[in-house]
């Protein structure tokens, strides 16, 4: 357990004190934000703003990039010579493979949580009110699955440049088939109903129903399917993790 907690304190540093993940975790998703909700201020109006839309839509996005975080967290060049050492220590590898997990989940959930709160203040995006707490419980278990899912497609495919690709051309296919950039009814009955398969579209769903119909029952149905995807996706990274094969 000592030896779990050491390399995650190093695995959380490394994070934590690289500027250049800081800004993509929270710069870029909060003026992606910003501008999207500007830009398409005219077209909304009512109860539910532009930046409220896209404050929902474009989280839930930049949620996905947490894949990104634990997959570069796991198979960066320069962190690369540091793991080989932990490799070859006496350590379990479970716990090399589940530190970067861990680590990724702590700095994407510190992170965006921190884009919610300068939304919040700034533009008066609505998470929510006094019931931004399941969304945000449901960010979390979305931040967790793909933290885990990252690390595993790093197993998977032994290449950190691989894996974004895969996971980038995935993610993009989900958030358009899920409606975070326009209505898919829009495009169908066919393609509407194709719509569930991806986890954009129930996480998204779920999340409008917390915060405008004040319905939490939608919550534990996909905080626990999270969970089983989670516990499937660790479990399949340390099935396929081979220290000295990947490090």
């Amino acid at each position: 357990m000592r030896a779990f907690i050491k390399i995650l304190q190093i695995d959380m540093i490394n994070l934590f004190t690289n500027p250049m993940w800081i800004f993509y975790a929270i710069g870029y998703p909060a003026a992606l934000i910003l501008i999207m909700g500007f830009l398409a201020s005219g077209g909304y109006g009512g109860s539910v703003s532009s930046y409220d839309y896209y404050g929902v839509t474009m989280m839930l996005f930049s949620i996905f990039n947490a894949a990104t975080f634990s997959a570069n967290s796991f198979m960066e060049e320069r962190i690369k010579s540091p793991n080989m050492r932990i490799v070859f220590s006496p350590v379990r590898p479970f716990c090399i493979h589940f530190s970067k997990v861990l680590a990724s989940f702590v700095f994407c959930g510190a992170a965006y949580t921190a884009v919610g709160a300068i939304l919040h203040f700034a533009v008066g995006v609505n998470f929510g009110g006094s019931l931004t707490w399941a969304v945000f419980l449901l960010f979390m278990a979305a931040i967790f699955f793909f933290s885990a899912l990252g690390v595993t497609v790093c197993c998977m495919t032994r290449s950190e440049s691989a894996t974004n690709t895969v996971l980038s051309t995935v993610f993009i296919f989900f958030s358009v088939l899920g409606g975070l950039f326009f209505k898919v009814e829009s495009m169908g009955k066919a393609i509407a109903a194709a719509s569930v398969i991806s986890p954009a579209k129930w996480i998204f769903s779920a999340a409008l129903r917390i915060i405008y119909d004040r319905d939490l029952s939608p919550l534990p149905y996909a905080c626990a399917a999270l969970a089983l995807m989670s516990a499937a996706a660790v479990f399949l990274g340390a099935k396929f993790f081979h220290g000295e094969d990947y490090l």
